[in-house]
């Protein structure tokens, strides 16, 4: 764990972040997250308080915000292999980045909704931009009519599983296949079944 140039607060969530998504929240102590962030355990109740908000802001610093408004929109081309592949891309090296969040949200979902933590807004607002972006499409002659929220939750699942079965890696990949082939693969197996 790299944890030079980082604040008390940014330590703290780290070693956290680390321990929760491995151990679970319930066997995680407040003890091993000052142990592991190398601060005391006084410290860690002075930054958090609790385990529960501890964990809420461990959802809070890893959004699930996916980073469609900052750029991405520009570098579509309105040509639809093109842009899916950015898309799957964009979806797959987002994932990549927190993948311990997104473990802490599986193995955790219970106390996520006993704590109030929405994690259904940003997949919803993922689910929103695409939708857009295929009535754009239609509209622009360059896909089938289709039911355009179908197809924004087909084209998010499948690039999760992407992330799905590399996250099972650790146990020895399934395919000599990059996960670069398989995106660029799957960008264009779903323009293809899709395009005008």
């Amino acid at each position: 764990m790299h944890t030079e140039n980082l604040s008390t607060w940014e330590k703290i969530l780290q070693a956290a972040t680390e321990l929760i998504a491995d151990k679970g929240f319930k066997e995680t102590t407040m003890k091993d997250i000052a142990a592991s962030a190398d601060v005391s355990e006084m410290s860690v109740f002075r930054h958090f308080g609790s385990k529960k908000a501890i964990l809420t802001a461990i959802m809070k610093q890893y959004s699930f915000e996916y980073p469609i408004e900052n750029g991405l929109r520009e570098q579509f081309t309105w040509e639809l292999e093109h842009d899916l592949l950015l898309l799957a891309e964009m979806q797959y090296h987002f994932n990549l980045r927190n993948e311990k969040a997104i473990l802490i949200r599986f193995k955790e979902s219970k106390n996520l909704l006993a704590f109030d933590v929405d994690v259904k807004k940003d997949p919803s607002l993922l689910k929103e931009f695409l939708v857009r972006y295929f009535d754009e499409m239609y509209t622009r002659g360059k896909i089938l009519k289709a039911d355009n929220e179908k197809l924004a939750i087909y084209f998010m699942s499948f690039n999760f599983g992407l992330f799905c079965n590399k996250m099972m890696d650790v146990y020895g990949p399934i395919t000599a296949i990059s996960k670069k082939e398989e995106i660029i693969f799957g960008a264009k197996c779903f323009a293809r079944g899709i395009q005008q």
